[in-house]
């Protein structure tokens, strides 16, 4: 395909040289007028345009010795004008390559010839490159338009668009490569150099302004600014070129030489507008970031096609997943229809240091950063990625990785209000929420997206007054235009909004305690507006309720996405907000998946309500969840409409009130209608009826799909939890394996605890994991008797949560340990066991020291796999029993054991037992730091004590010495201090020196830790480790089953960070 259609290419090739070529081909001619000082009119030349060259002659006569066949046509002359800024034109350094009687004659070679553009009704502006390669202007200033039509035509159409390659030289790519690379901002597949004239002064604007004068024409042709376009990964620059320098000097090691000057630097991915003239070389870049006005750059350069091409190819490679851009083009068909450049990928992200990540989202992410002003903001952007069932991949944003000792620095645009809200180290700005925001947008890779616990108050009231530019040009996934009725949303309103139109994989949004209503009055919408004439509208509060839940029920009714679960949890709704709920939930066509409304702050009457609306759901509602609301729930209401959901598969009741005691919570009948994964009641007393109902639906081979029953905190006695553990057991159906029954914080010890002992001695197959933290034993006997269960043979439980036990003394007795000592000797199913303690100035909940003697008989142990004995007060008696035990020990792959008062001394037996012995099953042991951090803390206080000493005693020292020659025993006095302080600054020595040596040693023995657990988890590829094969195996299948996103054959992040 040719660089220009026929009409546009010039009629001969190009001169590469700087000298006249000869050519005497003529393409255009007319006489003008030289205007010099006072004489402006006076006096005329003739300039001649061939298919290389630009010449001027005194007149058509001298013109005509030269090209002939300027005698035959008589060409139209007009008074015209030329006014040259080209004065430093070296004639010797010309006289060498053209005939001296053209070396005065030569204005210009047009394969030097960078940019030609109309200055103004009757001015053509050419800049071009002289022989010693500084750019340079020449002005020609005509008698009428239509001349100046003629001259732009031909000008235009003789120049070739790549004519002036040659002239950036290698040492500038160089340069600018060396300059992008400073900025973090290279990257060799996009990264372009051009020669272009940014227009920023008088007059550079579409159209011409007025017809000027000689003085206005020179004041035209000085505002032009040379300059260098460099388009890198993120961000296109613009360099401006010191013409005044009379030559360049590339050599030096600093970034920038010395005549070159960063004029500007926009992020590419907030370009919106493109625009390219036809009649010459003129291009217009307008880039636009959020909270402020448009931003448009004049540029003329010949290369604007390519530039235009490249930039559209930078927004689609930072992009990839966007199918529809908010950018609108003003250039001609030829530009537009042609294809763009693919740019390759790599799986790394050059730039950044990070991967590549799902769809691109890493990069995408730092493209927005670095467009929004916010480059600091890469590396404290902080999100993890997990796979769902239900949901797909779910994308969930963590709170920011700051130092708390460094201040925010984040830059922002200066018209923006950003800079005027509150920051917090432990939330996001709203620019660094926009990033993420318009990241995710169209990532068709998230099959869910969650905010949990991220403060949005950043972006709640702040409406964008120019928003309107870019949503003029957004569409929905479906093809759909925005609504103009957004317009006026506030910013989280609309950023959620397009968030659920833009994706077609987006099923589940998690806003979990993420906004909270503002008690400030509703502003008038359309106070400001963008035609208003108001040059810097601010942005004002448009929001009523939330200001989320509103505008997503709005999407939901209309059925216009198919995100259809929605975590409102922990944001109070208020009457406004409720109505758009009910209304929703009574919509059949919003097929509701899952709604989760916890701590909204809803009472009985609207709990009621919302109940009975959502029946319509019955073949949808696949989650609910209510929780921890002020309101007292009837409970035939709440059976009446649960009934009715016979796919719901996740229930939460945690911390519900009720009004009925006679009556069961939840009845066997209700129960059994329901397909039920997750059944958690944490919190809500169950009373005897409802524990009745609840084991006769646990018998029942209905229960069969459970995976999740959790009845902590709900004050059952030991006899309620044994009838609980009886009807799990005594299911005929096979439960799921990975079924987990939670039943902490209940006083299973105070009565009943034979009828738990039982239950649970007698379990099988159908209940292997349990989790009972927080269990008070008033008799440690009671605690012996539970520890001879679980060192039974008939034991089969594999997990086992008992951490913060609470006994009545502070450390369990010999005679338990000895019993918990036994269970690592004999008991052969246990896989997972927690016995985290805690010791604090309210209560203390620990085993103790003892289970130092109880870990040394782990070296019979040939099941367990993960240990947590954190805050236990092993101390380093307790850290040489297990290292001894560690030593033959060949089941365990995790021990977690920090904040046990382990000294640099017990640290090292135990990293030296693992490593001497060889022990290759071990993947992870977690390091002491807080132990480090008390043993270190020791020395640095004392180092802190003996320099205020020693600051005390030279001040008395220096008394003493001032009073000694009137004092008789001023000299003995100060002796004595001079003996005290020579003691402390050797014990201040010494102590310093203890606290590196100690240091020091820390950091090796992590070291050699690292080192040695490094290599044992690339060993786990063999199949050793079955936790972790079985892991990684999820985990492929569920990449696998992803569809849709082409890019999944990159290096996918897990989540995290992306790094700088």
């Amino acid at each position: 395909m040719p660089l220009l259609p026929s009409e546009y290419q010039s009629a001969a090739a190009q001169s590469t040289g700087h000298g006249f070529s000869g050519d005497r081909v003529v393409v255009f001619s007319g006489e003008v007028i030289a205007s010099t000082g006072l004489l402006r009119g006076k006096k005329k030349d003739f300039v001649v345009l061939t298919r290389t060259d630009l010449l001027r002659f005194k007149n058509r006569s001298k013109a005509v010795e030269f090209f002939p066949s300027l005698g035959l046509t008589r060409h139209v002359s007009n008074a015209s004008s030329l006014s040259s800024t080209n004065t430093n034109l070296s004639s010797s350094a010309l006289s060498s390559t053209i005939p001296p009687v053209l070396s005065d004659n030569l204005i210009c070679s047009l394969s030097n010839v960078y940019a030609v553009f109309e200055l103004g009704p009757m001015h053509v502006q050419i800049v071009f490159i002289d022989s010693a390669g500084v750019p340079k202007v020449t002005v020609l200033q005509l008698a009428t338009r239509a001349d100046a039509e003629s001259w732009l035509y031909h000008l235009h159409n003789s120049i070739s668009p790549n004519a002036t390659e040659h002239t950036i030289s290698d040492h500038v790519v160089e340069t600018m490569r060396t300059y992008l690379q400073s900025r973090r901002d290279y990257y060799e597949p996009v990264f372009r150099v051009f020669r272009v004239v940014a227009q920023y002064g008088p007059g550079s604007g579409k159209h011409g302004s007025h017809k000027a004068s000689t003085e206005d024409v020179s004041k035209l042709a000085s505002s032009t600014t040379h300059a260098y376009m460099v388009i890198g990964h993120y961000s296109v620059h613009v360099l401006s070129i010191d013409i005044t320098t009379a030559s360049v000097d590339f050599t030096s090691n600093i970034v920038l030489p010395s005549n070159l000057s960063v004029l500007s630097c926009h992020g590419i991915v907030s370009l919106v507008h493109l625009a390219m003239s036809p009649r010459d070389s003129t291009f217009y870049l307008t880039f636009r970031v959020p909270l402020a006005p448009t931003h448009s750059l004049q540029f003329a350069s010949y290369a604007a096609k390519f530039i235009i091409q490249a930039m559209r190819s930078s927004l689609e490679h930072l992009r990839p997943c966007w199918t529809e851009y908010p950018l609108t083009m003003d250039v001609p068909e030829y530009v537009q229809d042609e294809p763009l450049i693919s740019v390759a990928s790599s799986p790394l992200n050059d730039l950044a240091g990070s991967s590549y990540g799902i769809n691109g989202f890493n990069m995408t992410l730092v493209a927005y950063c670095a467009a929004f002003g916010v480059p600091a903001s890469i590396s404290a952007i902080d999100y993890d990625i997990s796979w769902d069932e239900d949901n797909g991949l779910i994308f969930k944003l963590l709170p920011p990785r700051r130092d708390s000792k460094s201040s925010l620095t984040s830059s922002s645009v200066t018209s923006s209000p950003s800079s005027s809200l509150p920051s917090s180290q432990s939330s996001y700005t709203l620019m660094e929420l926009l990033c993420v925001f318009r990241t995710l947008r169209w990532n068709e890779a998230f099959g869910g997206i969650s905010f949990a616990g991220i403060s949005l108050a950043a972006c709640q009231e702040i409406v964008d007054p120019y928003g309107a530019i870019e949503l003029d040009q957004t569409r929905t996934s479906n093809g759909r235009r925005i609504s103009r009725a957004v317009r006026n949303l506030s910013i989280l309103k609309l950023e959620m909004q397009l968030l659920m139109l833009c994706s077609t994989s987006l099923r589940m949004l998690d806003l979990n305690g993420t906004v909270r209503p503002k008690s400030l009055p509703i502003s008038n919408i359309g106070k400001h507006s963008v035609n208003s004439g108001e040059q810097h509208p601010e942005p004002y509060v448009a929001d009523r309720g939330s200001g989320v839940i509103d505008v997503l029920m709005h999407v939901a009714k209309r059925a216009t996405s198919n995100v259809d679960s929605f975590v409102f949890s922990g944001i109070p709704i208020d009457l406004y907000d409720f109505d758009y709920l009910v209304d929703v939930a009574s919509t059949r066509a919003a097929h509701l998946r899952n709604l989760e409304i916890a701590r909204c702050g809803l009472y009985e009457r609207e709990l009621t309500l919302l109940l009975q609306a959502l029946e319509v759901h019955e073949n949808t509602l696949e989650g609910l969840d209510i929780s921890e609301n002020p309101g007292r729930v009837s409970v035939h209401a709440l059976n009446d409409s649960v009934y009715c959901f016979q796919y719901l598969r996740y229930l939460y009741l945690r911390k519900l009130l009720t009004t009925s005691e006679d009556h069961p919570l939840l009845s066997s009948d209700t129960l059994a209608n329901m397909r039920l994964k997750k059944l958690v009641l944490d919190g809500t007393r169950l009373r005897p009826v409802s524990v009745k109902h609840l084991c006769v639906y646990l018998k029942s081979s209905k229960s069969a799909s459970l995976v999740q029953l959790s009845v902590q905190s709900c004050g059952l006695s030991g006899a309620d939890i044994g009838s609980i553990l009886s009807a799990l057991n005594e299911c005929s159906t096979v439960r799921h394996p990975d079924f987990m029954a939670y039943i902490g914080d209940n006083s299973i010890c105070a009565s009943g605890f034979d009828e738990f002992l039982n239950a649970f001695r007698s379990l099988r197959s159908n209940v292997r994991q349990i989790s009972m933290p927080r269990i008070e034993f008033p008799k440690e006997s009671q605690l012996c008797s539970f520890f001879e269960v679980l060192a039974s043979p008939e034991c089969q439980v594999t997990y086992l949560d008992l951490s913060l036990l609470l006994i009545p003394d502070a450390d369990a007795s010999p005679t338990t340990c000895d019993i918990l000592g036994e269970v690592f000797a004999s008991n052969r199913s246990l896989l997972y066991l927690n016995l985290t303690g805690e010791t604090s100035k309210l209560q203390v909940a620990r085993i103790g020291h003892g289970i130092g003697k109880a870990l040394l008989r782990l070296a019979e142990n040939m099941s367990l796999q993960d240990l947590y004995i954190t805050g236990n007060e092993l101390s380093v008696d307790g850290a040489m029993l297990l290292a001894q035990a560690l030593r033959d020990n060949r089941s365990l792959r995790r021990i977690y054991l920090d904040d046990n008062d382990i000294n640099l001394q017990g640290f090292t037996a135990i990293v030296n037992s693992v490593v001497e012995s060889g022990n290759r099953v071990i993947k992870y042991i977690s390091p002491p730091n807080t132990d480090k951090r008390k043993q270190l803390k020791n020395l640095r206080e004392m180092c802190g004590r003996l320099e205020e000493e020693i600051r005390i005693l030279s001040q008395q020292r220096r008394a003493a010495s001032s009073n000694s020659s009137s004092q008789g025993s001023g000299k003995q006095s100060s002796n004595g201090h001079l003996t005290e302080l020579a003691v402390k600054l050797d014990a201040k020595e010494k102590a310093s020196e203890t606290l590196s040596v100690l240091e020091g040693e820390w950091n090796k023995v992590y070291s050699r830790l690292a080192k040695w657990l490094s290599a044992n988890t690339r060993s786990s590829s063999d199949g050793s480790d079955d936790n972790l094969t079985e892991e990684k195996e999820k985990s492929r299948k569920a990449f696998e089953r992803l569809k849709g996103c082409t890019q999944m054959g990159r290096k996918v992040s897990g989540g995290g960070r992306v790094i700088v």
